[in-house]
């Protein structure tokens, strides 16, 4: 989804000063972006009525950072590793799921 589009689905949840309506039929233009702040002209699609919004955008983490594992890329032998290991698997998707030791 785009910026414009995050900003339209983020509207849906306030309502215009004017009319009290809520923005879910917003129009959004970008006036300007910068590092983390944006300023946008959001006009009202109920009453029209157009006003200035200057938005800080922040990324979503996870509360603990990234897990180990999504911090380095998959390899080749993670894919391998994976295919013999469903190649050779006779059980429920839960048995699947639980942690195996490593071989060496």
């Amino acid at each position: 989804m785009n910026l414009i589009g995050l900003i339209r689905e983020r509207a849906r949840n306030y309502r215009c000063v004017n009319c009290a309506q809520t923005l879910g039929d917003c129009e959004v233009r970008l006036l300007s972006q910068k590092d983390a702040h944006c300023t946008v002209e959001v006009t009202c699609g109920n009453c029209g009525f157009t006003f200035i919004a200057v938005l800080l955008l922040k990324p979503k983490t996870h509360p603990d950072g990234l897990p180990k594992h999504a911090q380095e890329p998959i390899s080749s032998d993670d894919l391998l590793d994976v295919h013999e290991r469903l190649k050779e698997f006779d059980g429920s998707f839960t048995e699947l799921l639980q942690p195996r030791a490593r071989r060496n």
